[in-house]
């Protein structure tokens, strides 16, 4: 009887560390990726982007899961999603404003709720920053040129 409790007590720490690292493997394999433009890339100032990205697809305790960005404090702007029945596994959003001169942020947030209740019960950030660089070409006619975009 000592041998059979000795053998449970000794194998019951292995089995919360299973445990543990199961939960921790499930709650962290939900993930939000940004493919473009990538972290730090230089981008012509003035130009327009569209902003592409991944995530992980709903499941049973998260479901409900939608993905929305929002760039250089703007406010979040809800993406447009591209994968199979609708779903956030692919993503695009078009910037509203030509990217400004200097560093530029993007901050991504995955929200995912429970099958019934309204508040999410789990949210994930990604941030992103790329550079808007002057171009070397310049217009002589200034009837041409662009207005400098000033964020609000």
């Amino acid at each position: 009887m000592r041998q059979k409790m000795a053998l449970i007590l000794a194998m019951f720490p292995i089995a919360i560390i299973i445990l543990v690292a199961s939960v921790l493997t499930l709650s962290s394999s939900a993930y939000l990726r940004m493919n473009t433009p990538k972290p730090s890339q230089k981008v012509p100032v003035g130009s327009f982007l569209t902003i592409t990205g991944e995530s992980t697809p709903s499941n049973a305790t998260h479901t409900r899961c939608n993905v929305q960005l929002q760039i250089d404090h703007q406010g979040y702007k809800p993406v447009t999603p591209l994968g199979p029945g609708g779903t956030y596994t692919s993503w695009k959003i078009a910037t509203i404003g030509p990217v400004k001169a200097g560093l530029n942020f993007i901050d991504g947030q995955y929200t995912c709720f429970p099958p019934t209740g309204t508040a999410p019960n789990f949210i994930k950030h990604i941030i992103h920053n790329f550079t808007g660089l002057q171009t070397g070409t310049t217009q002589t006619n200034s009837a041409n040129q662009t207005p400098p975009f000033v964020p609000h």
